[in-house]
């Protein structure tokens, strides 16, 4: 009988002291710190992630009427790993095309706009996503002092292209800029504003190709939400009204461990195979004799 140390072959990451690999962040993008192939070979693709694929990658094609998808699960859920994965599959055609078969390759390069709640950029959030598209302009006169673009705005900015927008952790940076003075109001309640007119231009027509994913405000950050109850509540009333809810990790299933084997191990033997079983019979017989000899209360 094969033990166990050969029959698997763990990932050299498992032995590294380094938590780089498992705490990717949306910042990684731009940066190109990610190794798509390493990302995808040590990822179990869950059915709450491809749901994600095959809803995203429809709106790019102009099929899908979902041009908003939140994220719902805790801390710790996989919204951000989601979230790169649909970015890396957008950004690089190769790949989609080994991960999703073919049917996607006409679509080309999709756009991809990332923004973090852990980053302050000077302009606001649509001054950043202006930015990232190479478009500051188109929002010049909304910069001093900060305003809220509206429906037609973000429509000018967005229209024309296939894009993907992510937003994640967006909770502290609202619980940060609350503290930031506009006027009468706060950027934080301008956010808000901005975002939902977001929301609500992605559900025009010129926008059918521009798909959104954000992460569940709630889950997220727990103590932001409490300190800005009402502005959630209030955004999170806008997203709702045109989101598809997906979950990352069906957590009643067997994909958490699923998961886990792809993560720790480059390669296992199939749960059918011979080794597997005599492995099985062995644990059970040694606990039933460590029953009998009173070791262990377990039968």
């Amino acid at each position: 009988m094969k033990s166990v140390a050969e029959l698997c072959k763990p990932r050299r990451s498992v032995f590294s002291d380094s938590t780089t690999e498992f705490t990717l962040n949306l910042s990684n993008l731009p940066e190109g710190k990610i190794d798509a192939e390493a990302f995808f070979e040590s990822n179990f693709l869950t059915a709450g992630m491809r749901t994600l694929f095959d809803v995203a990658f429809k709106r790019f094609m102009g099929q899908s009427d979902t041009g908003v998808i939140k994220l719902t699960q805790a801390m710790g859920g996989g919204k951000t790993h989601n979230m790169l994965a649909l970015a890396l599959l957008a950004q690089n055609v190769e790949l989609r095309r080994k991960i999703l078969g073919s049917g996607f390759e006409e679509l080309g390069e999709i756009k991809v706009l990332a923004f973090s709640g852990r980053e302050n950029p000077p302009y606001g959030i649509w001054g950043e996503l202006a930015a990232q598209l190479g478009k500051t302009d188109v929002f010049k006169n909304l910069y001093t002092p900060l305003q809220a673009p509206g429906e037609g705005e973000w429509i000018h900015l967005l229209e024309g292209d296939r894009i993907l927008i992510l937003f994640d952790e967006l909770p502290p940076y609202l619980e940060y800029v609350k503290a930031t003075t506009i006027g009468n109001s706060d950027l934080c309640k301008v956010t808000v504003t901005a975002l939902a007119n977001l929301f609500s231009a992605l559900g025009k027509e010129q926008l059918r190709n521009v798909c959104l994913v954000f992460s569940d405000l709630r889950a997220t950050y727990e103590s932001g939400s409490a300190l800005l109850q009402s502005s959630f509540k209030d955004l999170e009333h806008e997203a709702n009204r045109v989101a598809l809810n997906i979950e990352p990790v069906a957590l009643n299933s067997d994909e958490i461990y699923d998961i886990l084997r792809t993560r720790l191990f480059e390669s296992i033997p199939a749960r059918t195979s011979h080794d597997v079983h005599e492995i099985a019979v062995a644990f059970k017989n040694a606990l039933e004799q460590a029953n009998k000899s009173g070791l262990s209360a377990q039968s």
